[in-house]
């Protein structure tokens, strides 16, 4: 099967921080060859418990959604920016999106990197030493945004909840339109697959101006 796979252009991964390629998703095994393809990678990992290797995304109202999830708080609207698997110890390297199908609304994904932000010092401070409480369960723990000595971001409104008045300004530096020039847009297609570097992107679901409960992405995440 890894013959029939697209090539993974490292260097465009490591350039932008994404990079994207075509996996026709009109065959039977897309979910199966887009594991395959992920598994370059590194090694696939279960987003939740006792759920598979590949999740299948559909908007779904709030009430549908499983608990701390960005579905149970935002329903069928955007999705703010994060970091996916921010409740991990160590959020999962990388993220790969399948479509299977765009949506009636052709909703968009939107990516901020963070290493292109000029951020200020005050700021860099905020987020290397604000504490927020990660909601895992009986796992949950307290961390900040940012650290000296780790090369990931942690961040997700939905799981990471602010203890003082300095994690709320941390956890809103993030928000989506204090950096729209600087949002880049993915556009779906079937068969369309995107590899994100969850460790330096943010990434959210764009608006839909319409019902797009037909838009199906599928997700890997990447140890």
């Amino acid at each position: 099967m890894s013959t029939n796979l697209p090539p993974l252009d490292t260097a465009d991964l490591r350039a932008r921080g994404w990079t994207s390629c075509l996996l026709p998703s009109n065959v039977e095994n897309f979910r199966e060859r887009l594991l395959a393809f992920a598994s370059r990678l590194g090694n696939p990992a279960a987003t939740r418990a006792k759920s598979g290797l590949c999740d299948t995304l559909i908007p779904i109202q709030g009430s549908a959604a499983n608990l701390n999830s960005l579905s149970r708080r935002y329903s069928v609207g955007e999705f703010p920016l994060h970091a996916d698997t921010s409740h991990w110890s160590v959020p999962c390297r990388y993220i790969v999106l399948g479509c299977l199908s765009s949506g009636s609304a052709r909703r968009k994904t939107v990516l901020l990197n963070i290493d292109r932000l000029p951020l200020s010092s005050q700021q860099f401070s905020l987020l290397r030493s604000a504490p927020v409480r990660v909601i895992n369960g009986r796992a949950s723990f307290f961390s900040t945004i940012l650290a000296a000595n780790r090369k990931f971001i942690r961040y997700d409104a939905g799981c990471m909840k602010p203890v003082m008045s300095d994690s709320v300004r941390a956890l809103n530096i993030f928000l989506r339109r204090h950096w729209l020039n600087y949002l880049e847009t993915i556009d779906w297609f079937e068969g369309k697959v995107v590899v994100i570097d969850n460790w330096r992107l943010l990434h959210g679901r764009g608006p839909a101006n319409g019902d797009d409960s037909d838009r199906v992405l599928l997700r890997i995440s990447i140890r």
